[in-house]
């Protein structure tokens, strides 16, 4: 695991979006930047990344899985997961919509949620030339609106993004087979899960309180997790823990007492031994 907690960066999409002038939703996201297209790994907070890819020759590793990338793939860069690498040459900015995750949420109804489980579980799919070409209309019409002053723009984005998601959806499902959609809609627990874990790894890491909060057994959430995910629901839990404790270590003066203290650990040597345990090194040789 020691090599899984090199350097991490946090992208919060909310934030991003607002820092560049936005709210909750932004066309012409520049994802060649090098807080996105970094070859490091990146966390992906509070949202997703939309991107229309037009060439051949590029990849994208998401949680460990390689994506190679070619002509006509969308490219979802999912909310709680790590992106290690995206090819930069291939990514247009005028081509990528970051959204936040309460964006979504408040859309009209609730099939447009499925895009989080879709994109967790295949994050590049590839269509046909005509609806790619149908896909980058969306995008055009989109931009053309955020461009423009209107009165009713914030109504008419949000209408044409509608709109394409249930496009995206709909091409899922073709590429998924029936059984497969039926375990994506399943695990939705899964996504339950991450947005729990977002809000309590500080205070809770057993699997326990988790499977409570989502009225499951803790061997059937388990199970979900490692299905949905490929990994053991304990590495989900243990990585949002390391992965904070090595942002506060690289980027605060905190010291070690401090950290273990804000991450509710007992004592300092509990935090130290829990680092040490998964990662094969003191907290100060993380980085």
């Amino acid at each position: 695991m020691s090599e899984e907690v090199r350097k991490i960066d946090e992208l919060d999409i909310a934030s991003a979006i607002k820092s560049r002038g936005g709210n909750d939703f932004m066309i012409d996201f520049d994802a060649a930047s090098p807080e996105v297209g970094s070859d490091g790994r990146l966390l992906i907070r509070n949202g997703i990344i939309i991107m229309l890819c037009n060439g051949d020759g590029g990849r994208v590793v998401i949680d460990g899985k390689e994506y190679v990338l070619s002509r006509n793939n969308i490219v979802i860069l999912p909310d709680n997961h790590i992106v290690e690498h995206i090819t930069r040459k291939l990514v247009n900015h005028k081509w990528v919509i970051a959204v936040t995750t309460d964006y979504i949420l408040n859309m009209p109804s609730p099939i447009d949620t499925s895009i989080f489980n879709y994109s967790r579980y295949m994050s590049v799919i590839k269509v046909s030339d005509e609806k790619f070409e149908d896909l980058m209309s969306y995008y055009r019409f989109i931009y053309k609106e955020a461009t423009e002053e209107c009165k009713y723009k914030t109504e008419i984005i949000s209408s044409i993004f509608y709109a394409l998601i249930l496009e995206i959806i709909a091409e899922y499902e073709k590429v998924c087979s029936a059984d497969t959609i039926r375990d994506i809609r399943h695990d939705s627990l899964s996504d339950s899960f991450f947005r729990l874990l977002a809000i309590n790894y500080k205070k809770n890491r057993s699997v326990k309180f988790y499977a409570s909060q989502l009225h499951l057994t803790p061997k059937y959430l388990a199970k979900v997790i490692k299905r949905a995910t490929g990994k053991p629901i304990l590495d989900w839990i243990h990585e949002a823990v390391l992965i904070d404790a090595k942002m506060l270590l690289h980027s605060t003066d905190l010291t070690v007492e401090q950290i273990a203290d804000r991450l509710n650990f007992s004592s300092p040597s509990a935090f130290v031994q829990f680092v040490k345990k998964h990662t094969g090194k003191t907290p100060r040789k993380l980085w």
